[in-house]
C-alpha cells in the first residue's frame, strides 16, 4: 500500500504538476519500498509493479538526463522495465491488469502495435463495460493498419480500418450500459481525429476535433488540443484560412504544454505531416 501511494505520488508530480524531480523522488521512495517487500517475499510479483514502470521511464530519458540523475543514484533500463512488467502482468495477482494498462501504452510508444492490440482486447473481453479499453483497441487497430498497408497487405489494413471506424461510432453513438462509467467524449472525438488523420483523412479529422471541442464539460486542456489539432489537421486539408482561425483560437486560451509554439509555428508556415511529433 505504501509502494501504491508513492507511485500515485509520483504521476500527480509528473502528470499533474510538471515537476519531474519530484515525481522522480516519489517514485524511488516506492521502488524502495516494493524491494524492501521482495526481499520478504520474492514470490510477490504484484511488488514489482513500481520497480518495472520506473526502469522504464528512467531508461527512455535523453543521456544528459540519465547521467544527471544518475548522480543522485537513480539508474534504469528500458528493457527490463518491460520486461519486469510483462512479469506482473502474467504473474501477478492483484496488480496485473495495472501492469498490462501500462503495458498497452508502452507497446503503443515503442510501435509494438499487435502486442498492444493483443493487449487491449484481453481487456476489452475481461471489462466490456469499459468504453477506454474499446478506445485502446481502436487505437491500435489503426495504428497496426497502418503497418498493414505500408507492407502492401490492403485488404488486411482496409479490415482493422473499418473496424476501428466502427468502434469509434459506436462509443458515440450507443446508449451507455447499466452501471457504467460515462463516456468522456471530447476525449473519443479527439482520438477518433488522430485515428482519421493516420488514415489520411484530414478533413474528417478536423471535424471530429471541433466536435472535441463543443462536448458540455468537456476537459479545457482537451479542449484546446483539439483545436490545435483541427488547425493542423486543416492545413493538411489544404483549408489555410480555416487553420490560421484555428491556431488564433489557440492562442486565445490557456496554453498547454507547447500548444502555444505550435500554433505560432502553424501561423508562420502551413503544418505538414511531417512536422508531426
Amino acid at each position: 500500500m505504501l509502494a501504491a501511494t508513492e507511485s500515485l505520488k509520483a504521476s500527480f508530480a509528473a502528470t499533474g504538476e510538471r515537476r519531474f524531480i519530484a515525481a522522480l523522488r516519489s517514485g524511488s521512495s516506492g521502488v524502495d519500498t516494493e524491494r524492501d517487500v521482495l526481499k520478504l517475499d520474492p514470490s510477490l510479483h504484484d511488488a514489482e509493479l513500481t520497480i518495472g514502470m520506473y526502469d522504464y521511464i528512467v531508461g527512455t530519458l535523453p543521456l544528459p538526463a540519465r547521467m544527471l540523475i544518475s548522480m543522485a543514484g537513480a539508474h534504469g533500463s528500458k528493457k527490463r522495465g518491460i520486461q519486469t512488467l510483462e512479469r506482473v502482468s502474467k504473474e501477478g495477482q492483484w496488480t496485473h491488469d495495472d501492469a498490462t494498462v501500462l503495458l498497452i501504452a508502452i507497446y503503443k510508444k515503442e510501435k509494438r502495435y499487435a502486442e498492444a492490440l493483443a493487449l487491449s482486447r484481453e481487456l476489452q473481453e475481461k471489462y466490456p463495460r469499459n468504453y477506454l479499453f474499446r478506445l485502446e483497441t481502436a487505437d491500435s487497430l489503426v495504428s497496426q493498419a497502418a503497418i498493414a498497408r505500408q507492407a502492401g497487405k490492403t485488404k488486411e489494413a482496409d479490415a482493422m480500418e473499418g473496424e476501428a471506424l466502427s468502434t469509434f461510432e459506436m462509443m458515440l453513438h450507443e446508449r451507455p450500459a447499466a452501471g457504467a462509467a460515462p463516456r468522456a467524449l471530447d476525449l473519443i472525438h479527439f482520438r477518433y481525429g488522430e485515428a482519421l488523420l493516420l488514415m489520411g483523412r484530414p478533413q474528417n479529422a478536423a471535424g471530429e476535433f471541433l466536435a472535441a471541442t463543443i462536448v458540455k464539460g468537456a476537459d479545457a486542456g482537451t479542449v484546446t488540443r483539439a483545436h490545435l489539432r483541427a488547425a493542423q489537421a486543416f492545413d493538411l486539408a489544404g483549408k489555410r484560412n480555416e487553420a490560421l482561425a484555428e491556431y488564433r483560437v489557440v492562442l486565445s486560451r490557456p496554453n498547454v504544454y507547447d500548444s502555444y509554439d505550435q500554433a505560432r509555428r502553424g501561423e508562420r508556415e502551413a503544418y505538414k505531416a511531417t512536422n508531426r511529433k
